[in-house]
């Protein structure tokens, strides 16, 4: 079978196009997910691939099994890859089932981290390797060693209580914000808070963030069947790198959160988290709120 193609793009407030978009995806089982434009290629004016991106992330990779074999894949990630640097971006993310690995793959993407469900990759892995090289050079000469994740937007009081209990407990604490750009306060702004909130700790260290670790690099949905299959397998993931990686770079013992006991999703993550790090003889601490 012949045909000629090409891709077009198509914005969010294009509702028709986006109505047929999204039930070409759930069609393939694939879940619609928040996305700043899309590329479709159409046979005649049937939707036969879409391909996705929020800000630098591939998102919404599905082809009509009717059209496997035609490179229809190939030619939407090409596409998206190209839109995404024309944003000024230069790194690419993606996070997809196992079955695009080969795929993306031969696109020269390197994989970061994967499990049966779904896997994290990255076109710029020494992007990855120079941030690792960075968590070396930040390593404390000291054995007991802990960890908090934050977004910390603002930081609060809150925050300071959950950093000076933990502080209390160990010989070095280690923050790790969030770098995402997707708060009220800039990423920048956040960083400057917590420096100045735990300046007066002597045994905390204020690392920079990454795009590795708890971002919607890691997070997003569109080919997850359910919201608690989505959170589970995305913490396993997020979860996976840390202990991976930071861990014994860090020499890390323990990571410490906050408790939530208002929000499910936080509970979700919270419990999907220490139940791998328990699995993997890591300490996972709840710090009950002030």
């Amino acid at each position: 079978m012949d045909f000629a193609y090409s891709v077009k793009q198509v914005l969010p407030n294009e509702y028709n196009y986006i109505n047929h978009i999204n039930q070409f995806l759930e069609s393939l089982d694939l879940r619609p997910d928040l996305v700043q434009e899309y590329g479709v290629i159409y046979n005649q004016k049937q939707i036969i691939g879409v391909i996705g991106r929020y800000l630098n992330n591939l998102k919404c990779l599905g082809v009509s099994p009717s059209y496997q074999g035609y490179n229809l894949a190939n030619t939407l990630v090409t596409y998206m890859i190209e839109k995404i640097y024309q944003q000024g971006f230069n790194e690419v993310f993606v996070f997809t089932k196992p079955v695009y690995e080969e795929l993306f793959q031969q696109l020269g993407f390197e994989l970061i981290v994967k499990n049966e469900k779904a896997l994290f990759l990255t076109n710029r892995y020494d992007y990855f390797q120079n941030y690792l090289q960075y968590l070396r050079s930040q390593k404390q000469p000291t054995e007991l060693n802990g960890v908090i994740v934050l977004n910390a937007n603002p930081f609060t009081k809150g925050h300071q209580y959950l950093i000076k209990k933990a502080s209390e407990q160990m010989e070095c604490v280690y923050l790790i914000l969030v770098k995402e750009e997707a708060s009220l306060f800039t990423y920048q702004q956040r960083l400057t808070m917590t420096k100045l909130g735990t300046k007066y700790l002597r045994n905390v260290v204020v690392l920079e963030g990454s795009y590795y670790l708890v971002s919607k690099n890691i997070f997003p949905s569109y080919f997850l069947p359910s919201v608690t299959e989505v959170i589970k397998t995305q913490t396993q993931l997020d979860t996976q790198i840390f202990l991976n990686y930071f861990v014994p770079l860090l020499r890390i013992k323990k990571r410490f959160v906050g408790e939530e006991p208002f929000s499910k999703t936080t509970n979700l993550y919270n419990e999907t988290m220490r139940s791998m790090m328990r699995n993997n003889n890591f300490d996972l601490v709840v710090i009950p709120r002030l």
